[in-house]
């Protein structure tokens, strides 16, 4: 009776186990959920789901911040920037660092380079000047005429002797120059036998303004001593003769001829060189030549004034440097125009 009751007793206590962790197992998900395998995915997953949104919408926060930001550094920076630049160039005014200085040096610059450009541009055209024909360059010479209608010597001077001696003095300086010290050199040596026979160092601080004063003086000296001993003191009114002076060459000749005497001669200096082939009378460089060429192209009768024409309108249009080609009267006519 008491094994039966104890086997029933048994099977009532295994029933009841099973029943329990039956019971037991259906609430164990309920409580330990979390911690399977498909709560913790879902866990993850939602998670998951979450955490973009969040960083998302932090990081949009974040981004539109920063832009606004950005945007007011830059604003302030601008109107820094503007301050600085105002008070820059209200310090610096008046310095050769100011804003207006800048633009001044940039102008500057720019006409410096323009000036340049034009002078290369002379050069080359010089160059590859072609030959005008006779009736072009009679036209030329027609206008030029016409616009230096009083061309002429402009050495002051009051006899042959002080007029050979000027253009002697001339080179390499200018003509105002050599009038500056005529008169005091003549008023000291008026005649050839006086500069002969005079000191030379007060020669040479006369002369001394019109450049190159040594041989300068040493030079006139011995033209004035050749003029007393082989001229009797007078100045040759011939070519061949002239030109066995001491300093005296073609140009000097013809200047003293066509001057004094009226014999048409061209005078080539460095001006007339220079037109001479600008206008496209010559393609020589050697001055004999261009006088040659010159001497075919015009009427003898017109050599003297033809030739201080052009010397007239070199000093005061066609410069070496900048010729002022769109002010000058033939530049329809002048194959070296830069207009």
């Amino acid at each position: 009776m008491a094994k039966k009751a104890s086997g029933e007793l048994l099977k009532q206590t295994k029933k009841t186990g099973k029943t329990g962790l039956a019971k037991a197992a259906k609430s164990k998900p309920a409580v330990a959920k979390p911690a399977t395998a498909k709560t913790v995915k879902i866990a993850v997953d939602e998670l998951a789901k979450k955490a973009p949104k969040v960083t998302v919408k932090s990081a949009s926060k974040t981004t539109t911040e920063q832009a606004k930001q950005s945007k007011s550094d830059k604003a302030n920076s601008g109107k820094s920037g503007k301050a600085s630049v105002r008070t820059t160039a209200k310090n610096t005014q008046g310095t050769p660092q100011s804003v207006g200085s800048g633009k001044e040096k940039n102008k500057t610059l720019r006409s410096a380079g323009a000036g340049k450009e034009k002078q290369g541009a002379a050069a080359v055209m010089e160059k590859n000047v072609q030959l005008v024909s006779k009736n072009t360059a009679a036209e030329v010479m027609r206008l030029l005429c016409k616009t230096y209608p009083d061309a002429q010597c402009e050495l002051t001077f009051k006899n042959d002797f002080e007029l050979l001696i000027a253009v002697i003095l001339s080179a390499q300086t200018t003509d105002v120059q050599v009038n500056k010290v005529t008169p005091k050199l003549f008023e000291k040596f008026p005649t050839a036998r006086a500069l002969a026979e005079a000191d030379i160092e007060d020669v040479k601080e006369i002369v001394k303004p019109t450049g190159y004063y040594n041989n300068k003086a040493k030079i006139i000296q011995a033209c004035a001593q050749s003029l007393v001993t082989n001229f009797g003191s007078k100045v040759p009114n011939n070519l061949d003769e002239l030109v066995r002076l001491p300093g005296v060459g073609r140009k000097t000749a013809n200047v003293v001829l066509g001057v004094i005497h009226k014999i048409p001669g061209w005078a080539v200096d460095t001006h007339v060189q220079r037109l001479s082939k600008r206008l496209g009378f010559t393609t020589n460089e050697d001055p004999l030549k261009i006088e040659v060429d010159l001497q075919n192209l015009f009427p003898n009768s017109d050599w003297s004034l033809y030739g201080i024409t052009l010397i007239f309108h070199g000093r005061r249009l066609c410069f070496a440097r900048n010729p002022d080609c769109p002010n000058c009267p033939v530049n329809h006519l002048c194959p070296s125009s830069l207009v």
